[in-house]
């Protein structure tokens, strides 16, 4: 393995593998906030709505980070595994 190499697996061992799961816990944990708004709302059609939003907007940013972190690992796989993360 390069320097080069050994630098970038290190950057994305500590840098980029963090990062990627806080994302993923920031877009739960609102995710959890809507669904928690939508069933405390229930008789205010517009906090209800809103709650609907955090739920959606929750649910399309699990599924953009989780596409992104599949494309990532089947791009290392073509590479040959060249990195851990």
């Amino acid at each position: 393995m390069t320097p080069g190499e050994q630098v970038l697996e290190k950057v994305i061992e500590l840098v980029f593998s963090p990062l990627y799961k806080l994302t993923v816990a920031i877009a739960f944990l609102y995710f959890l906030y809507g669904a928690f708004r939508f069933i405390t709302d229930l008789n205010d059609p517009n906090k209800m709505n809103e709650g609907k939003n955090h739920l959606l907007y929750g649910t399309i940013g699990l599924f953009i980070i989780f596409s992104v972190g599949g494309f990532l690992k089947f791009f290392n796989d073509i590479l040959g595994g060249l990195f851990t993360f």
